[in-house]
């Protein structure tokens, strides 16, 4: 027994040291981008001689090329680290009724004490929060999969180049992503073993990460419930009376900052609500009258369901995820790739885990603020959706650290049977496949179910080569393709066509952008003949003329709307191959014939 607890302390003691290197690695590279970035500014003596004893290093411990760029000529003149330094300076008490919430405005205004008032104290705070993310995030991986996932994760965070960039700008995400992720470790140990003294380090965190952002009882109150929820009958009376217990903690530290925005404002969730102005105004409503975060929200939902879903959809489930991983390609190329596809595998794996499913609900619940403002304005900026990286890298090094495991048992000596698939599991696995197979079917539709919302409101509405187009190209074309700021795809054949959702019967615009095979002799050029639903509607002889940028505008009599699916065919005269078609289609093969170029179609009733 005496040599059994000496080994765990050794092992222990082992973790431990990593988790510290990994740590001061991930400091490390934060010093040399803030160095990079805002080291020329004014600084107290422990921040230069700081600069100057690692710096040195730091250079041997990145790639040569890394994008911190050129030092900020003019940092802080706008924009939120800006207000984030006036406010930490005005900052009267911590639980003064604010606009903001205080708990990254306390970090900015104790740097600013430790710094002489310096401007670069915001960003020495959003660096600190970064640095310390990296234990935590440890913590959440050993807690919810193995040791080994949770080195991973942590090592994968703090060498990832672009959350080491952000970190340094002064913005309050760092400091969100590390009272999440402190939030998740807690509630994931509460869940494995109930007691009084975890629940009340889970209300404190979830504290916390309410007094970063409010909007973060979004995943604190689901998490909470999730916990009762997934407890043992036997046990549901302990946990429910815990997960009461960190609720309690959490709402008597939050209660004084709702009281104060009450007090001074009327309003408890000022601190949210507030931000509904800036998102109506990007989108060109009146922002005369306040409207509450739960009103706008709702009132999208009633005007626009299908739209809204589907923007929802995109950004919980995908945009978070697809738009990670690119950190990690100036250390190996396609390492982000392969750290992604593991990260989707763990995300899977993680279903068949208590602890797990508790984690995909912190997840997707943390990032419903997110949902629907992501297309607007500045809301689509990487920091919103940064807290979700840590659960990613989680599941990527507890995919990882599954297929380690079972590679070892598969080698073990003696080990000559596979084990035997239960019929629960069997069950388990093919309801799985049912779900995603759904899912995948609503995500391909919503699209088209989008198009025919808005033209059933009188609005315009596009269909736009790129993602999720499917289910509206029909026959030999390319598949979607990068053009400047836009995508497209190329004609393949002389005969392609479009579906359209047209709602009802009625006279309507057709718009069509595309450009054709730019041959020699502008007489050969491919012409097409438009047809809908078989009867013809336009001939059109394509051109190059930058006044027009390749547009056609088509009109459409009533008699041909006739289905709720309609066919646009496009028929070209003829194709050429791709080699003499000009440089806009030298992507494609040589051989490969082509016609002609196409953007998007716009369809508005007239």
């Amino acid at each position: 027994m005496r040599r059994t607890d000496q080994r765990r302390r050794r092992h222990s003691a082992a973790l431990a040291a990593l988790v510290a290197l990994i740590t001061l690695y991930g400091a490390l590279l934060r010093i040399d981008a803030l160095a990079s970035r805002y080291g020329w500014m004014n600084q107290p003596g422990w921040a230069v001689a700081l600069e100057q004893r690692t710096l040195s290093l730091t250079r041997h411990l990145r790639p040569q090329i890394v994008p911190w760029g050129a030092p900020v000529q003019h940092p802080y003149v706008g924009g939120d680290p800006a207000n984030y330094l006036r406010f930490a300076r005005e900052m009267r008490h911590f639980y003064q009724a604010h606009v903001r919430e205080p708990v990254f405005l306390a970090v900015t205004r104790g740097f600013l004490w430790l710094t002489d008032g310096a401007d670069i104290s915001v960003s020495f705070a959003s660096a600190l929060a970064g640095t310390l993310a990296v234990p935590a995030t440890y913590l959440l991986g050993a807690a919810a999969w193995s040791p080994l996932a949770g080195l991973i994760a942590a090592l994968a965070l703090a060498m990832e180049l672009e959350a080491v960039t952000w970190s340094v700008d002064g913005w309050r995400d760092d400091t969100f992503m590390l009272v999440v992720v402190l939030t998740a470790w807690t509630f994931v140990r509460l869940c494995q073993r109930p007691s009084a003294s975890r629940a009340v380090l889970a209300g404190v965190a979830a504290g916390a990460a309410c007094l970063t952002r409010i909007s973060a009882l979004s995943f604190v109150l689901p998490g909470l419930v999730w916990i009762v929820l997934e407890s043992p009958a036997l046990a549901r009376g302990t946990v429910t009376r815990h997960a009461v217990l960190a609720a309690l903690v959490c709402g008597a530290l939050v209660a004084p900052f709702l009281v104060n925005c009450w007090r001074a404002t009327g309003d408890p969730f000022f601190a949210i609500n507030y931000h509904t102005v800036y998102y109506r105004a990007a989108e060109g409503q009146s922002t005369n009258e306040p409207v509450s975060a739960l009103r706008y929200v709702t009132s999208k939902f009633v005007a626009r369901p299908f739209q809204s879903i589907d923007t929802a959809s995109v950004g919980i489930v995908r945009r978070p995820f697809v738009r990670n991983w690119t950190g990690f390609d100036h250390w190996v190329s396609g390492a982000g790739r392969v750290l992604q596809v593991c990260a989707a595998a763990g995300l899977v794996l993680a279903l068949w885990t208590r602890d797990g499913r508790l984690l995909l609900i912190l997840l997707l619940t943390s990032l419903i603020p997110y949902a629907l403002t992501w297309p607007l304005g500045g809301g689509g900026e990487w920091r919103f959706t940064q807290h979700a990286y840590p659960f990613y890298l989680v599941a990527a090094g507890g995919a990882i650290a599954f297929a380690v495991t079972k590679i070892s048992v598969l080698w073990a000596p003696g080990r000559l049977t596979r084990p035997a698939v239960s019929r629960a599991r069997l069950v388990q696995v093919s309801a799985l496949l049912l779900v995603l197979l759904f899912a995948a079917a609503v995500h391909a539709i919503l699209p088209a179910l989008v198009f025919h919302e808005a033209l059933a409101a009188g609005e315009p509405a596009t269909i736009a080569a790129g993602e999720r187009d499917g289910l509206f190209f029909v026959g030999a074309w390319s598949p979607p393709e990068p053009a400047g700021n836009t995508t497209i795809r190329a004609a393949l054949d002389e005969r392609v066509a479009v579906r359209v959702p047209l709602p009802r019967r009625g006279d309507y615009w057709l718009t069509v952008r595309m450009d054709p095979a730019e041959t020699e002799d502008p007489n050969q050029q491919p012409r097409v003949t438009a047809f809908l639903n078989g009867g013809t509607i336009a001939q059109i002889r394509m051109h190059r003329d930058p006044a027009r940028i390749g547009l056609y505008r088509i009109a459409v009599p009533k008699e041909l709307v006739g289905r709720r699916i309609s066919r646009l065919d496009l028929v070209a005269s003829h194709t050429v191959p791709a080699a003499e078609a000009g440089p806009r289609f030298a992507s494609l093969p040589a051989t490969d014939r082509v016609a002609f170029r196409f953007w998007y179609l716009r369809v508005e009733r007239k």
